[in-house]
């Protein structure tokens, strides 16, 4: 078979690419067969896909840069992951502005209802006591006296005790009523007092993103002038570990969406006011990876007090996050001591300052019905430490 002869290279993304014919030869087809197969073990053994080149790539660029231009990265980064986590916040507090709002006229129809009930039951007791009032006790005396004989009296009794019972019936209806009017006017007045707070919160996290977006500006024109051509370089670095963040991101969010109800305990200790849950290194994975909707496999190792999560990005890049968790109120803080994607190892202050001042920080205000209070972790288990809620 004559073939065209053709030297092959290969490109830096792992595609294989043709250059110049030299001649023709015959070639037997099997021999052909065979060159095209170890072409094609080749490509699939040596080649890595252009997202992985890319972030690999960036990450190393980040190694490379001097220890200015790596403050820079670090201070820029932590603005992106902050505008990511205010962004984050203010979904979160439009979700439950909605319900809130959806709720409310719910709630005031309810009101309405019970002040017509209110109403009703007032008039109702208006008259038995106007009845009493204009009848009064002399009335019934007289309906009591003027029994023929002691079997009318008894019956003359119940008729009165009837109508006087009948009246307290109406005093008791009204009497509740007005206790669910109470209830329900303070019902509505707590989501009117709720859609204030996340309106101000959102308020609040709207001029958050302004400022940080001023203060990037700002940055920026600052480094700009500081670095020159420089810039582009460390931007390019910047976005690339960025976006190898905000899957990572994603992951340790899962706190808050974690399967708590699903997955028990493997050992629960009572201790008379508080009580210690403890949850095995297996377990542990399934409650923060298991959820519905997650598309990023990772697992979890519990060792040297240190929660250490292990998996795959979306761009095919195994990572390692290392740190410790504490409890702070009803929030869980991830403490990041180390961050590696690839073969990257992210240097020490980056990492500080993707973690920011407190931590990586989520809510987690009940577990099954108990507050936690502190997180211990060992050697393949963590212990939570919970108290009545």
């Amino acid at each position: 078979m004559l073939i065209k002869n053709e030297k092959v290279i290969f490109g830096g993304c792992g595609i294989l690419h043709y250059i110049k014919v030299v001649e023709w030869i015959y070639m037997e087809p099997y021999k052909m067969l065979i060159y095209l197969l170890v072409g094609l073990i080749l490509e699939s053994t040596l080649g890595l896909t252009p997202a992985q080149a890319n972030t690999g790539e960036v990450l190393k660029q980040h190694q490379q840069l001097k220890q200015r231009e790596q403050q820079i990265v670090a201070e820029l980064l932590q603005m992106e992951l902050h505008v990511d986590r205010v962004n984050q916040n203010m979904q979160l507090v439009q979700l439950r502005l909605a319900k809130i709002q959806k709720t409310i006229p719910h709630a005031h129809n309810q009101l309405v209802q019970s002040k017509k009930k209110l109403k009703y039951s007032r008039q109702k007791l208006n008259i038995w006591l106007r009845h009493l009032y204009m009848e009064g006790r002399t009335n019934y005396l007289i309906i009591l006296f003027g029994a023929e004989n002691l079997g009318d009296f008894f019956n003359r009794l119940a008729m009165v005790g009837m109508l006087v019972s009948r009246g307290i019936g109406d005093y008791q209806r009204t009497y509740e009523a007005m206790g669910e009017v109470k209830k329900k006017t303070e019902e509505l007045t707590k989501l009117e007092q709720q859609l204030v707070s996340q309106q101000n919160e959102l308020t609040k996290d709207q001029k958050k993103i302004i400022s940080l977006q001023m203060a990037k500006k700002q940055f920026l024109e600052v480094t700009r002038q500081e670095m020159g051509q420089q810039q582009d370089k460390i931007l390019q670095v910047v976005e690339g570990v960025h976006r190898s963040l905000k899957p990572l991101e994603t992951i340790l969010a899962r706190f808050k969406d974690a399967s708590w109800e699903q997955y028990r305990p493997d050992h629960l200790e009572w201790l008379g006011t508080h009580v210690k849950a403890e949850y095995s290194q297996n377990t542990f994975s399934k409650v923060l990876f298991s959820g519905a909707g997650l598309k990023i496999p990772a697992a979890v190792t519990l060792r040297n007090q240190s929660l250490i999560i292990k998996g795959v990005n979306e761009e095919h890049l195994p990572f390692t996050i290392a740190g410790e968790l504490r409890v702070n109120g009803n929030n869980v803080c991830y403490w990041l001591s180390s961050i590696q994607i690839g073969d990257v190892l992210l240097d020490e202050e980056l990492v500080k300052k993707i973690a920011g001042e407190n931590g990586l920080v989520y809510p987690l205000d009940i577990l099954r019905g108990w507050r936690l209070k502190d997180i211990q972790i060992f050697d393949g288990k963590a212990v939570f430490e919970l108290v009545p809620a």
